[in-house]
């Protein structure tokens, strides 16, 4: 009788394992999904409420909790961003300008901890698109 009742706990632990790898497993997926490049860039800069315009207008308005989610959700794209591959150009070159893309949000970060919105506009204004465009673009 105590083996099988071992037997039976033994069998319900395992299927208890299984079902907490399984979980888990859909649950990393769906959080390791890569933002692409396209829409990284239309979040940053184009859209209508893009991070970059709406970061600086929180600064400028001394809105400094808004600008700061907002800066760290914007420095969270930026980190995704080199998850992604290129159009063109060389790897190297690639991981290069992500991570100044990474450098320059995390200082937009620290600008808006700081309350300085001089240092905010100085450091979206550092982004070299054209740098990065006419090499992987």
């Amino acid at each position: 009788m105590v083996r099988k009742a071992l037997k039976v706990t033994f069998a319900g632990a395992i299927g208890l394992l299984a079902l907490v790898v399984a979980v888990g497993s859909t649950g990393t997926a769906a959080e390791d999904k890569t933002v692409d490049t396209s829409t990284i860039m239309k979040k940053s800069f184009k859209d209508k409420n893009n991070y970059s315009a709406a970061v600086k207008a929180a600064a400028k308005d001394g809105k400094w909790e808004d600008a700061t989610k907002l800066a760290k959700e914007w420095a969270a794209l930026g980190a995704a961003l080199g998850k992604n591959k290129p159009n063109k150009g060389e790897a190297k070159g690639w991981e290069e300008q992500c991570a100044k893309f990474v450098d320059t949000t995390k200082a937009i970060v620290k600008a808006c901890e700081d309350k300085d919105a001089k240092a905010v506009n100085k450091s979206a204004g550092a982004f070299n698109c054209a740098g990065c465009h006419k090499a992987h673009r």
